[in-house]
């Protein structure tokens, strides 16, 4: 069972991978890359450390709300 911000997190997932679908290539591979590689890397933290996931969740819907409103066709992830 998944909690009520667990589900918050998975939905706003599938919305960043279903914005990345409607981007140009080479852009749209970056962009789901990027959100498989950040989701993988931070699936793992403990749940206890809720202000850290909180934390990273707040910076990926900021990062999300410029690209998708700045209209970005390409981005480049170092």
């Amino acid at each position: 069972m998944h909690s009520k911000f667990q589900k918050e997190i998975l939905q706003f997932y599938r919305s960043v991978i279903k914005w990345a679908n409607l981007k140009p290539e080479p852009a749209r591979s970056t962009i789901k890359q990027y959100a498989q590689n950040e989701y993988r890397k931070n699936q793992n933290i403990p749940k206890k450390k809720f202000d850290r996931i909180e934390f990273l969740f707040r910076q990926g819907k900021n990062k999300y709300e410029i690209w998708k409103d700045a209209k970005i066709d390409q981005i480049q992830i170092k």
